[in-house]
Parts: structure tokens; sequence; C-alpha cells
């Protein structure tokens, strides 16, 4: 198989020039009079450049506990700017730069009935800078400018150049061929304009031998979406056509245009607000909450002066397209900001308020972006093509010219926190730089020392119309030339005729040597350019040698790195093949795990189909368990009942009998039959013969008690009541070892009749290592520890042990008895006569005698058998 080609490398973007002077965004605040006087006001100028806004009561910010801010820009203008200082200080200076063949880009921004279109149309009285920039422009080139079609549009953001007799033939063919479009009704706004005040500066720094056109064009962006304007639409009233939306393209010099857009050339400034009102009819607008005429769009209009230099005589420009200079002046009026909640927008006008915001949120990231890149060095990508509105002005951001922006404000309070965002985003914009244009050298023509060629052609051509004569002797003083031609002689006796000839002679000569000196001296002039060239070319040698010694450095590194990437491509295609083996093997896995899963659901339906049956016979079988256990129940609890009176009597004898003596026992011949032994806690019934320590002994239960009454109602003869035991050894604490009395923090001191006797001990409450090793350790250990039974009496209980040296040289515990001593107090007989009947269960009864008769007790799980705790 042949080696797949690897990718072309991509190219690095070129370097932009060294030492190019940038120039920061000029950013102009303007504030909005107020429409109610009665209005709170957030906004508030401070001086000619600083604005404070103070956060209303109201307002996020309020309740966020911000404090007043203040913005700084190039200018603020006040409530009472007139619309002719905002465009002097403004626009008049990028209209200078367009007419001397320089790029620039004025946008106006803020959120919604903030002034914005107002400041760029303004009103017939007072027009805004849109109308200004026009007047100005005519005003300027007035006399300057070329015939019509002279310059023809390329369809790819450029121009031609053609001659007068051409320009008139296309002129013709086109307005017969195009078919007059009926003109709509003006509005009535439209006729106000009519009599509208032009701007009557003019601009004098202007190329005098150059001719100019001028060209407009009106888009908008809606939804994202661009649409021509200005395109005339045969208009279908049954079924009419929705607008084409245009897309964008990048020309030779990297600059992006609207493809196929509609470009007028203009003669006046009346001509190109007509235009501008042709768009306006078409643009989208729409009544919201805030505002009564919305834009829901973001209009660009754009004019473009496109200029080229004369002939010798001034008469027709010259056909060189490498002459040729375009310049633009781009005037946005970009759609508000706004807030749904505050508009209440639905619909379409929800819709739109989406899209204007991401648009603007995308300008936003892009002047974020720019801003980073420059001042810290990195090199991240502007995401331009987000957007058709950022796409569009990308090389007024990277390339030459100069970018200014408006910021409409109105100072309302109830607009805090959208006018918050907006003045943020315009400090910041202040620090993105843009390339300052390269200047044009001016000629003293230009700089107006002298009328142009162009000028003088037209002086001459009228002086023509109006008064006859030759137009090449009335071009003579401005152009080479040695004067009028020969006069006619007709007789050659005539003394007169041989005068004049000899004149015009002397005046052919004289005006020669003036050309000849003229010449020398150019000719110098052009000498020493040559000089300088050559010493430049001389350079520029040097320096290409140097540069084929990197080009061929650079072949040979080109050419190694062309060996590994072969290498690497042989690699990548041996790797490929083992790609697709494994993506094969993978289809066939998949489809054998597919068909396992398939049938892992078939078992998976089944078993839930079953589990579905079996919930349901469960579900029969325990309603049918739970009546049948109901009634067992009832029975049972009946029976119980009737148990519980014949053995109420009994227990309360038992009762008796114990409160009466304290200290007895009941024997019945040594090692036979029950027997009850008191002791210091609380009385216990055992079983046999006494319970040493460390042993298992189970609580008598109710059978055996009433066992044990009947024995001692029948039995005979009775011996005699016991009243000490010599042998028995009740606890062994009674001892004479030493002891280890551990009692917690906030152990309480009850007066129980039965406490542990121990004649040396050391109470402590926390344990140390000293207290259990060493010679003076102790042999015994007692823990007590106090809690609350189910009666709701104190019930304390000594844990007793041993303390046992250890393997390792330590000590531990080996807990080995338990002692209960509890604190009971006394109850009314007919209380607990009622209690022990009525509210006591076989459980109850078991557990009273289990406390009141004590056997040893079985210790709690952990201490039925030694436990060793190591310290």
């Amino acid at each position: 198989m042949k080696p797949v080609r690897g990718k072309t490398p991509k190219k690095p973007p070129p370097k932009p020039p060294k030492n190019i002077v940038k120039d920061p965004v000029e950013v102009y605040c303007r504030l909005r009079p107020l429409e109610n006087q009665n209005d709170l006001v957030c906004v508030t100028s401070l001086s000619n450049t600083v604005v404070q806004l103070v956060p209303p009561g109201g307002s996020l910010a309020y309740k966020n506990n911000s404090k007043e801010i203040q913005y700084t820009y190039r200018f603020v203008f006040d409530e009472n700017t007139s619309q002719k200082s905002l465009f002097d200080n403004v626009a008049l200076p990028l209209v200078s730069d367009v007419i001397n063949g320089k790029n620039g880009l004025l946008f106006t921004y803020g959120i919604t009935s903030s002034g914005k279109t107002y400041t760029m149309t303004g009103t017939p009285q007072d027009g805004g800078i849109l109308p200004r920039c026009l007047d100005v422009i005519f005003n300027s080139i007035k006399d300057l400018q070329a015939q019509r079609c002279v310059f023809k549009s390329d369809k790819m953001n450029g121009f031609d150049i053609q001659t007068k007799a051409e320009a008139m033939v296309e002129q013709s063919q086109f307005m017969t061929m195009t078919p007059k479009t009926p003109r709509a009704k003006r509005r009535d706004a439209e006729f106000e304009w009519v009599q509208r005040i032009p701007d009557e500066t003019v601009i004098d720094v202007v190329n005098q031998d150059n001719s100019f056109s001028v060209f407009v064009s009106y888009i908008e962006i809606y939804n994202n979406y661009i649409y021509d304007l200005l395109e005339d639409v045969p208009i279908d009233p049954i079924k009419p056509k929705p607008p084409q939306s245009r897309i964008l393209r990048e020309d030779s010099n990297h600059d992006m245009y609207v493809f196929g857009v509609t470009e007028l050339e203009v003669k006046s400034s009346d001509e190109a607000f007509d235009a501008f009102f042709k768009g306006q009819r078409r643009r989208r607008v729409a009544h919201t909450a805030l505002n009564t005429e919305s834009s829901r769009s973001h209009s660009v209009f754009n004019i473009r002066l496109v200029q080229a230099p004369l002939d010798s005589i001034g008469a027709e420009v010259l056909q060189d397209k490498d002459q040729l200079r375009i310049s633009q002046l781009s005037l946005v009026d970009l759609a508000g900001s706004e807030r749904t909640g505050r508009t209440r927008n639905t619909g379409d006008r929800l819709r739109e308020a989406g899209n204007i915001n991401t648009s603007l949120m995308a300008l936003r990231t892009c002047i974020d972006v720019l801003r980073e890149n420059q001042t810290q060095g990195t090199n991240k990508m502007v995401p331009y093509r987000e957007t058709k509105l950022t796409n569009l002005f990308k090389r007024f951001f990277e390339g030459e010219g100069k970018v200014r922006m408006i910021v409409c404000v109105n100072p309302r309070a109830d607009d805090y926190d959208e006018t918050l965002h907006v003045m943020r985003f315009a400090e910041v914009t202040q620090e993105v730089m843009v390339s300052r244009a390269t200047p044009v050298p001016n000629t003293p023509v230009s700089l107006g020392l002298r009328p142009g060629r162009g000028t003088l052609y037209r002086e001459a051509f009228r002086k023509t119309k109006e008064e006859g004569g030759n137009l090449q002797e009335l071009l003579a003083p401005g152009v080479y030339s040695l004067g009028p031609s020969f006069p006619d002689i007709m007789n050659f006796d005539d003394e007169e005729s041989f005068e004049s000839l000899i004149q015009v002679l002397i005046d052919r000569k004289s005006r020669r040597e003036t050309l000849l000196s003229d010449l020398a001296n150019k000719q110098n002039t052009f000498r020493n350019q040559i000089i300088e060239m050559e010493k430049e070319s001389v350079g520029m040698k040097q320096e290409i040698e140097i540069l084929k010694m990197e080009l061929e450095t650079r072949i040979q590194q080109v050419r190694s790195l062309e060996s590994k990437l072969s290498n690497s491509e042989h690699a990548t295609e041996i790797l490929r093949q083992k790609v697709g083996y494994y993506e094969r093997s993978k289809q066939t896995l998949e489809y054998k795990l597919d068909e396992k899963k398939m049938l892992l659901n078939q078992g998976e339906q089944e078993k839930q189909k079953i589990r579905e049956q079996m919930e349901d016979r469960l579900a029969t079988e325990r309603g049918r368990m739970r009546r049948i256990m109901e009634r067992r129940l009832a029975e049972k609890q009946a029976e119980l009942e009737a148990k519980m009176c014949l053995t109420g009597e009994k227990i309360q004898q038992l009762r008796e009998i114990l409160n009466s003596q304290e200290d007895w026992e009941f024997l019945l011949g040594e090692g036979l039959g029950p027997r009850l032994v008191s002791s210091r806690s609380e009385p216990r019934l055992s079983q046999g013969p006494p319970a040493t320590p460390g042993s298992q002994n189970t609580p008598v239960s109710t059978p055996q008690l009433d066992t044990m009454l009947n024995v001692e109602q029948t039995s005979a003869p009775v011996r005699s009541l016991a009243v000490a035991n010599p042998r028995h050894r009740r606890s062994w604490s009674s001892g004479g070892e030493k002891w280890i009395d551990h009692r917690p923090p906030g152990s309480l001191e009850y007066g129980t009749v039965l406490q542990p006797n121990m004649k040396k001990k050391k109470s402590v409450s926390k344990l140390e290592t000293k207290d259990i090793t060493g010679r003076n350790a102790a042999q015994g250990y007692i823990l007590t520890h106090q809690e609350q039974d189910t009666d709701g009496d104190v019930e304390t209980k000594l844990y007793k042990g041993n303390i046992v040296p250890s393997s390792g040289g330590g000590a531990q515990v080996i807990f080995d008895d338990i002692e209960i001593l509890k604190q009971t107090s006394p109850t009314h007989p007919y209380k607990l006569r009622k209690r022990s009947f009525e509210g006591s269960t076989i459980e109850d009864i078991q557990k009273n005698c289990a406390i009141n008769v004590e056997g040893h007790k079985k210790p709690p799980t952990g201490l039925t058998s030694a436990k060793r705790i190591k310290y």
C-alpha cells in the first residue's frame, strides 16, 4: 500500500512589522437627559473625563453592599452637549483620516433607550454623526469628484478604473437596462429631513491632484444573519419573498466584506441620505416596554472613498490600479442590551433579545482576549467567528486605522444594573491597542500650496466654453510645453509676420532654457535618488546573502524533517493497519456482546415476570398469615391476661416478704432445691450452690419462681432461718488486697444499703500507668458506671476484676464480676398492685423478678468470660 501523505503543515501567521505605533481604542461617554426630571439619578459627571455611579436602593449592587464606582474615559459629554460639539470632537478626525486614505470605525454602545440612534442620526434641525459625516466629505471633495462610473466595483471588495468614454457608455447602458423602481412613499419623518440644516464644515487638507468618488452601503445584522438594506428587489404583492441573507468573505488584503452587497455611488450628501432612509424603511424595529422604537438589529452604514491620481494634464484618472487608494468609514449603531424581565418580551422579541445579547457578549469576549494578549503577552485565539458582528470588524482591531466608541448612558436609577455592565466593558475596551495607519506622504499640492492638475484642467475647460480659445494654450502655464504653436505665415515679405515669428522663437527659446534647467534639476534629483537606492540595494544584497545562508540551513533542516516525516508516515501506516485490525475485532466482539445483551435482556424480562408473580403470591400469603396471626394473638393475649390475674397475687406476696426482712435465707437442704440468697446489692435467686466469681448463672424464670413458692408452702418440716454463713463470701471486695476505685467525673453517691467494703483503696477519676504497675501497684480494679433503667431509677454497676502483669512488662485487667446497686423510691401499694396487674406483661414480670430476686446475672456481651483490657 502507498503511504498516506501527511497533512501540509499550517503556515504561521505573518509577523507584524516592527516599530509599529499603536493607539488605544478611544472611548467617549455621553449622558442622556432625563425624560422625567423627578426620576432618581444613578450616574453623574464629576469632570470632563470621570463619571460616578451610585447604586440605588433596589439594585443588586446595593444588596451586595457595593459602594460608589468611578470610571475614567477619554471625554465625558454631559446632558447639555450638542450634536455639533460631539461630532467635532469624536467623528470629525475620522472623516479627515478617510479623506486622506485611512480607515475608521465608530460605533455607539449602550443599553436600550440610552440614545444610541439619536446620537448616530439626530434630528433635522440638529443632525447626528452620520449626516454630518456625509456633509463634511462632500463639502471637502465637491470640485474633485470623478465622473460617475469612472470607478467600478469588481465585486471582490475592490474597484476598477475606466476612461471617461467607457464610463459614459456604461452609465447609458445602466440607465436603459435598469427598470425604474417605483419610489416608495415618504414617511412624515422623512419629509422633515428634506429641510434639514446641513453642516458647513470643510476639510482643507485634500490632495488636489486626485479624483474622488463616494460609495455607500447599508446592512443590518439580525439574529446573526446579514441583510442588504439597499437591495432592489421586485415587490410581489401576492407572494412576497423574504430577504436573502448575505455571507462574509475575505479579500486579497485579508479584509472582511459582505459578498454581493449593494454599493451605490453618490454625488451629494442628499443622495447619500436618501439611500440611508431607504435602508431605514427596511430596518427591523419593534415596540418594547422600555422603548417605543427599539432597534432589533445592529446596523452598519459604510462610507467608502475611492481616490486615484490624475494624468499630467488633469483631464482623466490614471489607468493604473496600483495607484488606487480605498478608505472606509464604518458607522455602527449597535442594538441595545436588555433584560427580558424588564422588557417583558415574548416570542420573536424574546429570540431577538437573546441574539442581541449573545452578539454583544461575543464582542466583549473578543475585547477581553485582545486585551489579555496585548497586556500579558499571551497568544490566545480571538473568537471573531462566533458572530457575524465580530467577524466583520476583525481587521479594524488587527489592522490599521482608528477605532472609537461612544457609550450612551441613561442616568435613570432603574437602569443601574445594566449600565454598570456597560461601563465596565467600556473601561476595559480602552486598554486594547490598535495599529496606527501608515501616514500618506503629503505633496505641495496636497498641502494646498498650489492648485492641482484637476483644478487647472477644469478652469481651462470652463474658460474654453465661456470665452473660447485653445485648451492646450490655456493649460500651457501649468504643464510642460514650449508655448503656443507657430503662427501661420501667409506672406513671407511681411515684416510683421517675421517679427511675430522671431518673438515666438525667442519665447520658445527662453521657455526651452527654463525647461532644460528644470530638467537638469530633476535629473540631479533623480540621480541622487538612484545613488541612495544603490546604497540601499548594496545593503539589501548583504541581507539577501545572509538570508540565502539561513535559507540553506533551513533547507537542510527541512530535508532532515522530511526524512523523519517519511519514517513517521511509515510507522503511522503500520499503526493504522493495526488499528484497522483492532477495529474489525472490536466490531466482531461488539456484535457478540449485543447478542449476549439481548439474551440477558430476555432473561431479565423472564425474571421480572417471575418476580412479579412471586410478589403477588407473597402479598396474598402475607395477608392470609396476618389474619391467622392476628386471630392467634388475640387468643394468646386473652390467655395471658388470665394467667396474669393468677400470678399477680403470688408476686405481691413475694414482694411483701422481701420488703419485710432485709437478710434471710430459705434452705431446703444443701445443694437441693432452690434457695434465696441475700447480698449487699439486691436479693438474687440462684439455683444450687453459691456461684463462684466468673461463673455464669441463669436468672430464675417465672415457672421456677412458681415452683419455689409452692415448695415453701407445702414442704415440712421447715428448717430454721440461717442468721449467717461463715463460709459464704459475698464479694471479693472484702479482702485485704489493695484496690483501684475508678470513678469517672460526675458520679453520684447514692445511699444504698449494701456498699462494697474495700479496706485499702485508691480512688481515681483518670487511670494512669503507675496505678497498676510497679511495686506499689494495686491487685484489684473496680469501675463504677451509673445509668437510668426503664423505670426511671438510678442503677449503679460495679465492674470488678484482677490486675495481672502482662508478658510485655505492663499490666492488664481481667473482669470477672459485676455488682449492681440500685436506689428505688417507695410507691403506694395500690399503685404498685394496679401497675403489676393492669399494665404488666409476662416479659415485665420476668424483668422485675430478675431485678428484685438476684441470681448472679449474666454479664453483658464481652464480659461473659474474662476479658483482657491492656493499658
